[in-house]
């Protein structure tokens, strides 16, 4: 089985934002928080250990903080993850965040880094040039959030940066920006890789499905194109992640095009992702169940 990496859910009870486009809203099953019960921690622990070993022995060398919900607010879990990955046979020491950047200041940093181990940021991006337009599609109670600024901070602690852009109509605000523009902005906030991510909607009626219909216009799957074809053109091959997504030095920096962020396209080699949900278990799809591996 080989497997780009393990997202690990850290549980709360709701999140702190309410992103235009959340893939967590898009269904409805519900996994019960076996984690945040402390009296169980001796059940808990036992669980997310055999997990995580799991991952590790199958190839896994990249753990995902991430969740249906920001994993900043849930320090307490965090702590104990890190806890049980360092007691591992073989720990994971490529460690990810997934996060829009709410409410991060340089004190959580230095607790991301040092409790944590914490080697990537993954910063999810709704629009690069306006941060009140971001923050609007993003819909957080952290009416602070500056992209330059939180880049800043987290370039000054060495940790490395990914923006992951969301691409929907607003990050090309200007319909005459090209890929050459958006690698000059992502640049200025100091990135070191970028992902485009092409949004993903089911074949559901439901707030979040609605907007990115309404959001992701032929410009938005006309610059996708535009980029494929100059990252064939100009970028240099650097090699392809285990689900088959390919690598590019682009511009001088680290670029992938994710067009399955749902990891809904067959592969039968390969699992994008293993998720652990805070019910104890593992799961190879975010929008279903059955995908449970045990």
């Amino acid at each position: 089985m080989n497997i780009q990496s393990l997202s690990v859910c850290v549980p709360a009870n709701k999140c702190i934002n309410n992103c235009r486009f959340c893939c967590s809203q898009m269904h409805d099953a519900e996994y019960r928080d076996y984690f945040s019960d402390i009296s169980n921690y001796a059940y808990y622990s036992t669980d997310m250990r055999k997990r995580l070993e799991y991952a590790r022995e199958n190839g896994c060398n990249t753990c995902m903080l991430t969740g249906n919900n920001e994993p900043q607010q849930n320090k307490a879990f965090l702590r104990v993850f890190s806890e049980i990955n360092k007691s591992l046979r073989a720990p994971f020491l490529n460690i990810e965040m997934q996060t829009t950047g709410a409410f991060i200041d340089a004190e959580f940093l230095d607790f991301f880094k040092t409790s944590v181990g914490l080697t990537t940021i993954a910063i999810s991006v709704a629009c690069l040039d306006d941060d009140e337009a971001n923050r609007d599609m993003i819909r957080t109670g952290d009416t602070e959030l500056c992209l330059a600024t939180l880049c800043k901070e987290i370039k000054k602690k060495n940790i490395n940066l990914r923006l992951c852009l969301n691409m929907n109509d607003r990050i090309l605000l200007h319909h005459s920006y090209t890929p050459e523009t958006i690698i000059e902005l992502c640049s200025a906030l100091g990135a070191d890789q970028i992902t485009f991510r092409a949004l993903w909607a089911p074949d559901i009626d439901c707030e979040q499905s609605r907007w990115i219909e309404e959001h992701v216009t032929a410009a938005t799957k006309d610059f996708i194109e535009e980029l494929n074809a100059d990252i064939l053109k100009n970028g240099r091959y650097l090699d392809t992640l285990e689900y088959g997504a390919d690598r590019f030095d682009y511009h001088g920096f680290s670029v992938v095009v994710d067009d399955d962020s749902m990891s809904q396209k067959e592969n039968k080699s390969a699992v994008k992702y293993l998720i652990l949900r805070p019910d104890g278990h593992l799961y190879s799809k975010w929008d279903s169940k059955a995908s449970l591996i045990f």
